[in-house]
């Protein structure tokens, strides 16, 4: 059976989705979130501390690959033992640790040069191929790649054309590079325009495609979700002014719509879509849900200061500030796989 957009949004609306606290420690802002499974929770954050559940979030690991006391805004946990973690700062605090045993031990794989600023990573779960976006330098992209995970080679020619003037990144929730589909795609900031840069997985180079979202000094796409190269969700806008549109896009063959504005003012800095093809966007102002991109109909589901989510299953994670987590249940539907 076929379902239309408008009788998806009815099921999943069916009842008000709440959002549950979960104890973990208060005194970390926590801002990466990668959730493997339903059962396994990674997150990373503040004093250089990361913590695992296994559990679905009823008890929590700790652990810290590092002394320096390092800002993790990025985890990518590829299942129950083994994860990245990025933390992202100047002067050579931009680095990339690996565990391979659940967080017991961490391996520094790489570390910025003093001029480089990282701002998200992402890692291909079959072939540990991975991608880091950095801000440009001197006017060249500064963009690095692992064919493994253990080796990074910078690929500064690996995106057609040069970097706009001061463009680069937003490192506010890890979400600016994702691999989903078999594609690559990353969002850029801080320049004139925020542009989306895509390719497939035996593409050579990255495609740059201008992007309506708002653009600008400390402004752009902080979050992306390839379904194809030619069908993308795009979340950011303007931290500076948070009044200004749009802040959430769908690419579609070369097309531009802007989606039904959230119920939370400011810059969205995550962006999750549910297997059920359910929308979640986060920001210090909170967080909300959309059953699909057809609808108008958000809920609101918190006002925490929350930086992230993610989801899997029938579950949905987010963190944010002075040791949020939180868990979602999703409302069961049938799945329903975007049209490209």
């Amino acid at each position: 059976m076929v379902l239309t957009s408008v009788v998806l949004s009815a099921l999943l609306n069916t009842s008000a989705l709440q959002v549950e606290p979960l104890a973990i420690r208060p005194d970390i802002d926590w801002i990466g979130v990668s959730t493997p499974n339903t059962d396994v929770i990674w997150v990373s954050g503040t004093k250089a501390t990361i913590a695992r559940s296994i559990d679905g979030g009823k008890t929590w690991q700790y652990s810290t690959p590092t002394k320096t006391e390092l800002e993790f805004r990025d985890i990518e946990a590829l299942d129950a033992q083994h994860a990245y973690a990025l933390s992202v700062g100047n002067g050579g605090d931009s680095r990339i640790y690996y565990t391979n045993n659940g967080g017991a031990s961490w391996q520094m794989r790489m570390r910025a040069a003093g001029n480089q600023f990282l701002n998200c990573l992402a890692v291909a779960p079959r072939s540990n191929e991975a991608w880091v976006y950095g801000d440009s330098i001197d006017g060249s992209w500064d963009s690095m790649r692992s064919a493994d995970g253990r080796n990074w080679i910078p690929s500064r020619n690996a995106i057609t054309g040069t970097p706009l003037d001061g463009e680069g990144g937003l490192a506010a929730s890890g979400a600016c590079v994702r691999y989903n589909n078999g594609i690559w795609a990353m969002g850029t900031a801080n320049a004139s325009t925020a542009r989306l840069l895509i390719k497939g997985e035996f593409g050579i180079r990255f495609r740059a495609i201008d992007t309506p979202i708002a653009a600008g000094p400390m402004a752009g796409i902080a979050s992306v979700w390839p379904f194809s190269e030619k069908h993308v969700l795009l979340a950011g806008g303007d931290l500076n002014n948070p009044e200004r549109e749009p802040r959430l896009v769908e690419m579609r063959n070369s097309k531009f719509t802007e989606l039904a504005s959230p119920p939370i003012a400011g810059a969205l800095y995550s962006l999750s879509v549910t297997d059920s093809g359910g929308l979640i966007v986060t920001n210090p102002n909170g967080a909300a849900w959309l059953p699909n991109t057809q609808s108008t109909d958000w809920q609101l589901l918190s006002e925490e200061n929350i930086w992230n989510s993610s989801c899997a299953g029938e579950y949905c994670y987010l963190v944010g500030k002075k040791g949020f987590v939180g868990k979602l249940s999703l409302p069961t539907a049938p799945s329903r796989q975007p049209n490209d």
